[in-house]
């Protein structure tokens, strides 16, 4: 579900899950049924919620209306009404109280989409599948949150609130560029009961209670990423936020303004740790940087840069290349996930450009090491060759360009030329058994075969195939083999002879 936040310029808004992190093609169908396609024009790095956008011009027969964006609105106990295509269904309008507006965001699993550093709105509403995206409405038909997520098992829906929303909405209608920040950290609210565990002094609370009459809790310092501004500054997980320049911060949206306000700037951030009061100066980085706005295809592989959503699930640094579909690139394990790629050929991979510049300088008709890691085992260093054959595994970078709202392509031809094949010596194993006979020749004629199969056709793809083959004519190359090491006419068969 989406819904027009500006008819006017033809804006929609819904969940970045809905609208993806990749390349998105896709149509709106109205309430009465007409259709017009919708472009991606921005999907937050983080939180669940992004735009598209139609030309109104295309919708003849319907008046446009938009809905207000009112997230002052949010409050506890407020009836409200979520409008969308719950289970499919178009249309449909279930009611809801909501119960609180300061819950931590929903987990969803690994390898997958996980909000963080914000706050969600809890109701009680039997919502399912289609419902992303759908308005939260209140009596005044203001949209106070956003349909996100929910339990299946219960009655239980969780709301984005629309705070940041209306910001993003806001610069987009002033056609600037939205800044996002991070410290690279992930705080979680927690009531002042948990927080007295984490050592808060009887004093420092009564000031921030003093300060902050509304709120019941404080903000902790989950996770701090290696090698993030965090991390680097001497900011620990466990630490209780008490200041930011200055200023007691206890909720999301005060800490995300300050972060937002100062992208490419420092913040002088004061915690609570072990009952006393430390201060640091930490760096602010740019979210969109480290959300991967690039990927790379390399035959029917997908890389990209490590995401900064993924770290979190795994409490890695924000580099590396990711590997997305490993069909081309891990041949022999091509169902693997969750892997980032450390080295090829011995060359240190860092990111995509990495990928590309080093691909590049490999041969036609290669085989080379390719060092990798999954995230699912973070200590178990793996490697596997990689052969290499430029004919089929085409390679295109894709760039995300939001002004037009689809991925522009490069395609990448300049690769090294295969290398010229020059005699070696081999050394083929004797059989040291007397009563061998004939037989002990027969090594001599025995090679291994390799097929890399580009294109699935006759049944048949997928992983490279492997095999032996007797040579039986020694003069014209011929070797006999069977179907199965080379299962189609569109293949690469390689040989091998004495383990050479």
């Amino acid at each position: 579900t989406g819904f027009i936040v500006d008819a006017e310029r033809g804006i929609i808004l819904t969940n970045r899950h809905v609208v993806g992190a990749g390349p998105f093609v896709g149509e709106a169908i109205m309430h009465d049924h007409e259709e017009v396609n919708v472009k991606a024009i921005y999907r937050d790095p983080i939180h669940d919620f992004g735009f598209l956008k139609f030309d109104p011009s295309q919708v003849k027969y319907m008046k446009l209306a938009e809905i207000n964006l009112a997230p002052e609105n949010a409050r506890v106990g407020i009836d409200v009404r979520v409008i969308g295509n719950d289970a499919g269904e178009k249309l449909s309008i279930l009611n809801g109280s909501i119960s609180r507006i300061d819950r931590n965001p929903p987990a969803y699993g690994q390898l997958t989409y996980n909000d963080l550093n914000t706050f969600y709105l809890q109701a009680a509403s039997s919502l399912s599948g289609g419902s992303s995206g759908s308005p939260v409405i209140d009596i005044n038909g203001n949209a106070v949150g956003l349909q996100a997520g929910g339990r299946c098992e219960e009655a239980t829906n969780f709301f984005l609130p629309l705070d940041r929303v209306k910001r993003a909405l806001e610069l987009i209608q002033q056609g600037m560029p939205i800044p996002r920040g991070t410290i690279q950290a992930e705080f979680i609210y927690e009531t002042f009961d948990e927080v007295r565990r984490m050592g808060l002094p009887e004093d420092i609370e009564t000031m921030v209670r003093k300060a902050c009459p509304d709120g019941v809790g404080m903000l902790i310092a989950l996770t701090t990423l290696p090698e993030g501004p965090s991390s680097s500054a001497g900011l620990e997980p466990g630490d209780v936020l008490l200041r930011i320049n200055g200023e007691i911060v206890t909720h999301f949206v005060m800490l995300e303004k300050f972060m937002d306000d100062n992208v490419g700037d420092s913040l002088s951030i004061e915690v609570i740790r072990n009952s006393e009061i430390l201060k640091f100066t930490v760096s602010v980085d740019d979210m969109h940087a480290l959300t991967p706005s690039q990927y790379v295809v390399y035959g029917s592989s997908v890389v990209h840069n490590f995401a900064y959503q993924m770290a979190y699930s795994c409490n890695l640094p924000v580099c590396g290349v990711f590997v997305a579909d490993a069909t081309d690139l891990l041949q022999s394990i091509p169902k693997i996930q969750g892997v980032i790629i450390e080295r090829i050929d011995g060359k240190s991979v860092g990111n995509i450009n990495d990928f590309v510049n080093v691909m590049k300088t490999i041969p036609d008709h290669s085989q080379v090491a390719l060092d990798f890691f999954s995230i699912t085992n973070i200590h178990e260093r793996q490697s596997l060759t990689l052969f290499v054959e430029h004919q089929w595994q085409k390679m295109k970078v894709y760039t995300r360009n939001d002004s037009t709202g689809y991925w522009d392509c490069e395609r990448i031809t300049d690769f090294a030329q295969a290398r010229q094949i020059s005699p070696v010596d081999a050394k083929f194993p004797v059989m040291l058994n007397n009563n061998a006979g004939k037989a002990a020749k027969v090594s001599q004629s025995i090679v291994m075969v390799r097929s890399m199969i580009p294109v699935g056709i006759e049944g048949y793809g997928g992983s490279p195939k492997t095999g032996l083959g007797v040579v039986v004519d020694s003069e014209k190359g011929l070797v006999v083999v069977s179907q199965q090491a080379v299962p189609t006419s569109i293949c690469e068969p390689t040989i091998t002879i004495a383990n050479s």
